[in-house]
């Protein structure tokens, strides 16, 4: 099956340079319920970084070559990957209730808090994926709550940089980084959203508060 999209892929697509490569590698992977490689092994893959993977792939959403299903890989996994399919002519299997092009599809594209598929005779708008749900998730584990509407405003822009696992996991990580500050100097929601903050490494340790041993001596007097 694979073999087949890969040709298809090579015939048919419109993508040059990178792009290309991530979809072939992502045909690479397609089977009869689509594919779920991790952005880690795209990645590794293409010989590019995470970051360059998804502005590539939010691009082969944009011309319809690839649909993606945030977070619906077939996996057991509490967090799963998302589930890519091409989506080029040529390909014709698809499942999961998404038509091939030869069918009528032609054009698939994330936009704010929708999916927007496109076909010959109309077009259908309908819920992402439960974007609210995920938000509430991300919210009930960052450290500080404080302007949520702000909050799921970012949210939802950094879904379109980043998978809602690599978003989550970087939250949790911060929420239990034994360095974290106290809590009016943990970051704002929306402002660790604006700046993918989910990519930071570890907080620096904290610096050790000097011994003051004019207080020290005093208090032993005082004992």
């Amino acid at each position: 099956m694979s073999i087949e999209i890969m040709n298809s892929v090579w015939k048919l697509s419109k993508a040059d340079g990178r792009a290309r490569m991530v979809l072939l590698a992502i045909a690479d992977h397609q089977g009869e319920i689509g594919a779920w490689p991790s952005l880690s092994t795209l990645a590794k893959m293409v010989n590019a970084s995470e970051r360059s993977v998804q502005r590539d792939i939010q691009y082969l959403q944009s011309i319809g070559e690839l649909l993606v299903e945030v977070q619906n890989a077939p996996t057991k996994t509490q967090y799963k990957s998302n589930l890519y399919w091409v989506t080029l002519s040529g390909v014709t299997e698809m499942t999961s209730g998404v038509t091939n092009t030869e069918a009528g599809v032609t054009n698939t594209a994330f936009r704010g808090d929708t999916v927007v598929v496109q076909n010959l005779k109309r077009t259908i708008t309908e819920p992402l994926l439960n974007i609210r749900e995920l938000f509430e998730e991300f919210w009930n584990d960052y450290p500080k709550k404080s302007d949520k509407r702000a909050a799921l405003k970012a949210f939802k822009s950094a879904l379109h940089r980043a998978s809602f696992e690599d978003i989550l996991a970087g939250a949790i990580k911060y929420s239990n980084d034994p360095n974290l500050p106290e809590l009016q100097f943990i970051k704002h929601p929306a402002t660790w959203l604006n700046a993918d903050a989910w990519e930071n490494g570890a907080l620096p340790a904290r610096a050790k508060k000097k011994t003051d041993w004019n207080e020290l001596e005093k208090w032993a007097k005082d004992e």
